[in-house]
């Protein structure tokens, strides 16, 4: 699996499966480097869907670079059930914290249980700490698939891990979404495998 490391000190790696976007080139060379993975995928998407998967990245591109995401990849797979391709949304956010230790992952876990209600929400504990976990299905009318319109409004499942980073007022928000809920499972696993490799250098 190839690092991936931002400017705040923490480093992690991602599956190999998933192609990350570069945010430190243009949105152009992106959408080429989709267009060639699609080129390897079976089955082959149709055109409708390829024209589909470079709007989303695009949309993807601007808006997790605006939101200050430090990683984001993307995973196409063929669902068991399915003759369709399905995709899976890996991202890493830098987000603001008034706090910088644990105080912060309680803080957080009871004021986004109040927020969120119908969220699953706790705190786990990794080898460097805890961290709290946020479990939604939320309804998107506009369906954001990298292969599929999907005809109307569907549900996305994410997960989030909000990692406090030591000596800052930061956390790094490790997140994953999917529309496909039937193989959620696997997502839960890929995301509990980024959080084990991460790594604080200064406190190493």
């Amino acid at each position: 699996m190839p690092d991936a490391t931002i400017d705040l000190p923490i480093s992690f790696s991602v599956p190999a499966e998933f192609t990350p976007i570069d945010f430190s080139v243009s949105a152009e060379v992106n959408t080429n480097r989709l267009l060639e993975k699609l080129t390897n995928v079976d089955p082959q998407p149709t055109n409708e869907e390829t024209a589909h998967a470079v709007l989303t990245q695009q949309t993807m591109y601007e808006l997790l670079s605006a939101a200050g995401a430090v990683y984001a990849g993307t995973l196409l797979y063929k669902p068991t059930q399915e003759t369709r391709l399905a995709s899976a949304i890996l991202t890493v956010t830098a987000r603001p914290s008034e706090l910088s230790n644990e105080d912060t992952v309680y803080r957080l876990a009871r004021a986004m249980g109040a927020i969120y209600q119908h969220a699953q929400v706790g705190v786990v504990q990794l080898a460097h700490g805890p961290a709290v976990s946020v479990t939604e299905d939320r309804k998107v009318d506009r369906p954001v698939n990298l292969l599929t319109d999907g005809g109307g409004p569907t549900i996305v499942r994410q997960m989030h891990t909000f990692v406090p980073i030591p000596g800052r007022l930061a956390m790094a928000d490790f997140a994953i979404a999917t529309e496909n809920l039937a193989e959620w499972e696997p997502c839960v696993e890929i995301l509990a495998e980024v959080c084990r490799t991460i790594v604080f250098p200064e406190s190493a």
